[in-house]
């Protein structure tokens, strides 16, 4: 039995930190922002009396954040991310002992000790829910903590009460009170806590005969001191003063339809072990909603034909959708389906029913080494593709963010500045999701978000950022969709070019499958500078800096203009031998001012980089650099003395 509780209490930090340790590093994003402009210099006492510019009230959280705030600074988004995994890590630790003391004999004596069979549905309780799939949106999200916290309130509400059916000490009925009380304050799901416990309640009582209610009358009390509480939430709540939500939540009925569907949608929460053959199936045809159904009435019959007990069943099905009833009976499908977190809440459910299954499933094997081998088997099985998804999900959210911090810190070395941000992402999500239902990607930058307030939570300070989108500079992805701040602003080159010049710094946001980066790309200025190289004394090149960093070439470049031109640059690397290294060719400042806009009386700064595709051994290249006709491909003829195939030739030695 000791190896049994040494894997219980080490197996959900281990797994927590596996799958979601790297998010340390992750920037704040989405509703980070809205969540801290509320905070933001927030006494203490006045998160608990009045929500004022923000449409939930939900103080016991944001009373953890503005500890956090005051203890560690407001600008460092790791020790947020911390927590979020430290919730994590308590929810496995919790939901496992809730299935220990659900599978635990009433009768069991306080001093008894729980048998192996229980440790074991109790390990890969833990287990499962540390790697619940639709988590993998909700640990990387700052802002997702809320589902996060009540989901361990709940549940540590459920494990206090059987605690106190177990001892009978009356500290584990306070405990069980309190945390059913506060549940709410956490995220307004915390409204079912007593109805949890009482679920649970039942659930443990389901095992043998059921014994007399009178007898375990303490046990009643305590659960209807926590349906008081949870009720007396609502006029406490109604009387909060809360900014009007947007959009159709709360709007008012949301019909039989919308709660149909979410019930399908939770299900697909609950039967998560087999959910993921649901894409396979609408290949072959099938919709989405039938797919889900289908495949969880399946995992449902297969739990039944091998449980020892049908009241888990019962169980998981109430459990997780009593956890559900707030977001099915108050949110449209159209709000519920892009947001996953709010599966998070029944994921003890899901966890639970399926250890259960697995326990009760290797049962019959005598030797309990072999047993636990066997069990851990299944474990480890069953999690194999919720783990692929939450890597891939944790590896999408580094791709998508971990140039905020470059952008952050742009605006912080130039804060007089007026900046240009084009293309800045709103969202990401891969071609190929892994579950049928509810969004996959991150989510960054929504229509109510601006780039400047993006900034403002890493810095609290507001800077002179404009943003737009520019289509025509858009990739060809295959493995991620995206989309951009600003799609409904319509702009054609001559827009563009307008947008560029009142500008001090531009810099586009370029995408690739395996790289998003924040690039600074120059700035339009007044005519400055002689020439050093001149084409027909209509464009001179007038200042060139050549850099090597890393796997590229940095060229910094000068040009004035003279005269209305119809060309278009190019940039090629070469390595000492002849061979190509590198090709740049096209539109300056990133592909978004083209040469036929630029105006005499202006030049333009502009940072190229040559990407080096086959890198010189010795580090010694040759920069090719011109202008061409993009029509005939013909180099551009340049004034005075002639240069050697009308190019600009730079010699870029080893280091």
């Amino acid at each position: 039995m000791r190896p049994i509780k040494l894997l219980f209490w080490f197996t959900p930090p281990v797994l927590a930190i596996a799958l979601y340790g790297s998010t340390l590093t992750l920037p704040f994003f989405w509703d980070d922002v809205a969540n801290f402009q509320f905070l933001f210099d927030r006494p203490l006492a006045q998160i608990w009396v009045e929500s004022s510019g923000f449409p939930y009230y939900r103080p016991l959280t944001f009373v953890l954040w503005r500890l956090i705030q005051i203890t560690f600074g407001p600008l460092n988004p790791a020790p947020y991310h911390a927590l979020n995994i430290l919730a994590l890590i308590a929810c496995g630790w919790v939901v496992g002992l809730l299935a220990n003391r659900l599978a635990r004999n009433p009768s069991e004596l306080p001093q008894e000790t729980a048998p192996a069979d229980e440790f074991l549905t109790g390990w890969l309780a833990g287990a499962l829910m540390t790697v619940f799939p639709f988590a993998a949106l909700v640990v990387p999200l700052v802002a997702s903590f809320f589902h996060l916290f009540v989901t361990l309130v709940v549940a540590g509400a459920c494990v206090c009460l059987l605690e106190f059916e177990r001892t009978r000490k009356m500290g584990w009925a306070m405990a069980a009170i309190a945390l059913a009380a506060l549940a709410p304050f956490a995220h307004e799901s915390g409204i079912t806590a007593a109805a949890l416990m009482a679920i649970c309640f039942a659930a443990r009582h389901l095992k043998g005969n059921l014994q007399s209610l009178i007898a375990r009358r303490q046990s009643l009390a305590i659960l209807a001191l926590s349906f008081l509480f949870n009720l007396a939430f609502i006029p406490w709540w109604a009387r909060i003063p809360k900014a009007q939500n947007g959009g159709d939540v709360g709007a008012g009925w949301i019909g039989w339809e919308s709660v149909g569907q979410a019930i399908v949608f939770f299900f697909e929460s609950l039967t998560f072990p087999i959910q993921f053959l649901a894409r396979p199936l609408m290949k072959l045809g099938l919709v989405d909603m039938l797919a889900v159904l289908g495949l969880g009435l399946a995992a449902l019959g297969l739990a039944a034909a091998i449980l020892k007990e049908r009241r888990w069943l019962v169980f998981g099905l109430a459990y997780c959708f009593a956890a559900a009833a707030p977001a099915i009976a108050a949110l449209p499908f159209s709000y519920i389906i892009v947001s996953p977190r709010l599966m998070m809440v029944t994921a003890p459910a899901a966890a639970i029913l399926w250890a259960t299954v697995i326990a009760d499933g290797t049962r019959r094997l005598a030797r309990p080494g072999i047993r636990i081998g066997v069990a851990a088997t299944v474990v480890a099985a069953i999690s194999f593709v919720p783990a692929l998804h939450i890597s891939r999900e944790v590896r999408l959210h580094h791709l998508t963010l971990d140039h905020l911090y470059a952008f952050v810190a742009d605006l912080q070395a130039h804060p007089d500045d007026q900046h240009l941000i084009v293309n800045a992402v709103n969202w990401t999500a891969p071609v190929n999701a892994t579950y049928a239902l509810g969004h996959e990607g991150v989510e960054v930058m929504p229509a109510y978000l601006t780039p400047q307030l993006m900034a403002w939570v890493h810095t609290q300070t507001l800077y002179n950022v404009d943003a737009i989108t520019f289509p025509l500079v858009f990739p060809q992805l295959n493995d991620i969709y995206f989309s951009t701040w600003g799609e409904s602003e319509a702009l054609d080159w001559n827009v563009m070019a307008e947008r560029v010049r009142v500008a001090d710094r531009v810099a586009v946001v370029q995408y690739a499958d395996d790289n998003i980066q924040y690039l600074e790309v120059g700035n339009v200025g007044p005519a400055s500078g002689e020439a050093v190289v001149s084409f027909e004394d209509r464009i001179w090149l007038t200042a060139i800096e050549v850099t090597l960093k890393g796997q590229v070439i940095e060229l910094r470049l000068s040009w004035r203009v003279n005269a209305v031109s119809g060309e278009d640059i190019f940039a090629n690397a070469l390595d000492c031998a002849g061979n190509v290294a590198g090709l740049s060719g096209g539109a300056s400042l990133g592909g978004i001012y083209p040469v036929w806009l630029w105006q005499p009386g202006e030049s333009i700064h502009e940072i190229r980089r040559i990407p080096l595709t086959a890198p010189a051994s010795d580090g010694c290249y040759r920069i090719e650099l011109g202008l061409f006709n993009p029509q005939t491909g013909a180099a551009f003829d340049s004034n005075g003395a002639r240069l050697e195939n009308d190019i600009v030739v730079i010699n870029l030695p080893a280091p």
